[in-house]
């Protein structure tokens, strides 16, 4: 009675277990197909955009640039054109030009394989994907092609159409050799054994494949075949698991086959073990009950009463001792239990040494929190920067970069001295600069003798990108900021101004400071909080109108000198 219902619940449990383990690690071979999915798709979309940058520069926005690649008739000028397609063929794929027209040009150019190529009269003799190609109007599609040395490949093709005469085809822009780009998405992901990964375009032909194996036509089941993403498995003697994500984008879908075996394992064989093993011990344990049951039950009921009447702090009323010395687990277990309210009793005297660590756990992760945010603000500038200025001055701003990354993680330190800070904050600021230049200018009043007083770090520049974004960037020129840094008796002030015209909500500022509104101000509630946990609630970060208009940010710290 008691030992049937134990196997049957345990069996029961295990089948159950089975299946939803297989369906947990479904949805996550799902979630994980369609993360791969998305990285390819934001790289063909990447891909993509490049093609209409190019197009913009050379055939839409330019007439000159459009006069020059509609009417290439010299050799110098096929060399030219060729060198430019060269030049954006840098990541590793490949841009190839198809013109309708050829301009008397003293070469055959309808048989080159790469760069400008002329197509010939006979729409019949134009590559396989032209046609597909048309239909998108301009929008693009990814096909499977062949390379120069008739190896599949696969590109992304668009129709460039006339700049005035829209329902004018001029020819075809092709990027291939794409593989190169999605076998890097595709091979970072870790796959179980004799896993394989497959990409079909939206005809369903197979673009590429990582892994070993192979699927066949109707191989997959259910809606999986068709423009639906999710998973199944199919069952016999070689069970697989699939796994598919479809892309509206540009119509691709990615399968992922799993052998079953390769998930689960020797899962149900040791499951069966396992239940045997319960089946035998529980037996055992039956009989091992029924010889001592008069032996445990008395001193467990006192061991019940001891835990009840226990306070920690206070003596036991009465004698904690066995009436005889036991050496079995239950006389471990009453001496563990004196032993118990004795370190309970300490405990309560490490309770403050142990809420200081807590407090200073508070401050590690409060200050892990600024980085990503400082890091991705200044990468932004400098990709815009790069992109405006054609990568002039980027090494000055990378080592501005550096300066920034050096001092932000300090070697894990959390206070350094305002010299650092400063250091930091300038570094920032030649970044701001070189990204808006001519916006601003920044005015330094740095009281002698403050360089040596310690801070913590990296609480200036959330509030100086503060005063550049959202007080000065717009204001053409006329924007100023000011930096003051003074010791007032045993308190540090650091003064942060700017002249910005934006009304200010005062009131809401203050709000997201201390806290009440938190959808809102990341970066100066955090310099807030860690000001208040290293120095006390004495101290923090204040805003306040500057009478010439404008916002001061005001830090009050006290002193504290570098040894």
């Amino acid at each position: 009675m008691i030992i049937g219902p134990f196997l049957a619940v345990g069996w029961i449990s295990s089948s159950k277990t089975s299946a939803t383990i297989q369906d947990e690690v479904g949805k996550t071979m799902l979630q994980l197909v369609k993360q791969n999915h998305a990285m390819m798709e934001n790289t063909l979309i990447s891909v993509r955009d490049k093609t209409i940058t190019f197009l913009d520069n050379y055939f839409f926005s330019n007439p000159s640039q459009l006069a020059f690649w509609t009417n290439i008739s010299t050799m110098g000028e096929l060399t030219e054109a060729d060198a430019i397609l060269g030049r954006w063929s840098s990541d590793g794929t490949e841009y190839a030009l198809y013109l309708k027209e050829e301009n008397m040009l003293p070469v055959d150019a309808t048989t080159k394989s790469k760069g400008i190529i002329y197509l010939s009269g006979n729409e019949e003799e134009y590559p396989p994907w032209a046609e597909a190609t048309l239909t998108e109007k301009g929008a693009g599609v990814v096909r499977l092609t062949s390379t120069s040395s008739g190896l599949p490949t696969v590109s992304f093709t668009r129709t460039i159409l006339h700049p005035e005469k829209y329902e004018e085809t001029l020819g075809f822009l092709a990027v291939s050799k794409l593989e190169v780009l999605l076998m890097k998405n595709m091979i970072a992901v870790q796959l179980p054994k004799d896993a394989a990964i497959f990409l079909y375009d939206s005809r369903g032909e197979l673009l590429m494949q990582y892994g070993e194996g192979t699927l066949l036509p109707g191989e997959l089941p259910g809606s999986l075949g068709s423009q639906e993403s999710g998973f199944s498995y199919a069952s016999g003697s070689h069970a697989h698991l699939y796994a598919v994500s479809y892309e509206n984008g540009f119509g691709t879908r990615l399968v992922y086959k799993i052998p079953l075996a390769s998930i689960t394992g020797n899962q149900t064989q040791f499951q069966r073990t396992i239940t045997v093993m319960l089946g035998v011990y529980l037996l055992f344990v039956l009989l091992f009950v029924l010889y001592l049951i008069r032996d445990i039950i008395k001193p467990l009921g006192k061991l019940v009463m001891f835990t009840r009447v226990y306070e920690p702090g206070q003596r036991l009323p009465f004698d904690t001792s066995l009436p005889r010395q036991r050496t079995d687990e239950f006389g471990l277990l009453y001496q563990a239990f004196i032993r118990m309210t004795q370190r309970l009793d300490q405990s309560i005297e490490e309770n403050y040494g142990m809420q200081i660590k807590q407090k200073e756990q508070e401050l590690s992760a409060l200050h892990s929190q600024i980085t990503p945010h400082l890091l991705y603000n200044t990468l932004d500038s400098i990709y815009w920067y790069a992109l405006g200025s054609g990568n002039q001055d980027v090494g000055s701003m990378v080592k501005d970069l550096s300066k920034l990354l050096r001092i932000g993680l300090s070697k894990g330190k959390s206070i350094i001295t305002v010299s650092e800070e400063l250091e930091h904050v300038q570094a920032y600021i030649r970044l701001q600069m070189k990204r808006y230049p001519g916006v601003l200018e920044v005015f330094w009043e740095i009281e002698e003798g403050v360089e040596s007083c310690m801070v913590p770090k990296v609480v200036i520049q959330p509030l100086v990108e503060n005063a550049i974004f959202h007080g000065v960037q717009s204001m053409d020129g006329e924007g100023q900021l000011w930096l003051r840094v003074r010791r007032q008796g045993e308190q540090l002030h650091i003064l942060v101004e700017d002249n910005g015209f934006i009304p200010v909500d005062l009131a809401k500022l203050r709000q997201i400071v201390d806290g009440t509104l938190r959808d809102k101000g990341y970066g100066i509630r955090n310099v807030h909080q860690r000001i208040q946990l290293h120095y006390g609630e004495a101290y923090g970060l204040e805003y306040r109108l500057r009478p010439e208009g404008g916002l001061i940010a005001s830090i009050v710290v006290p002193v504290q000198i570098k040894d």
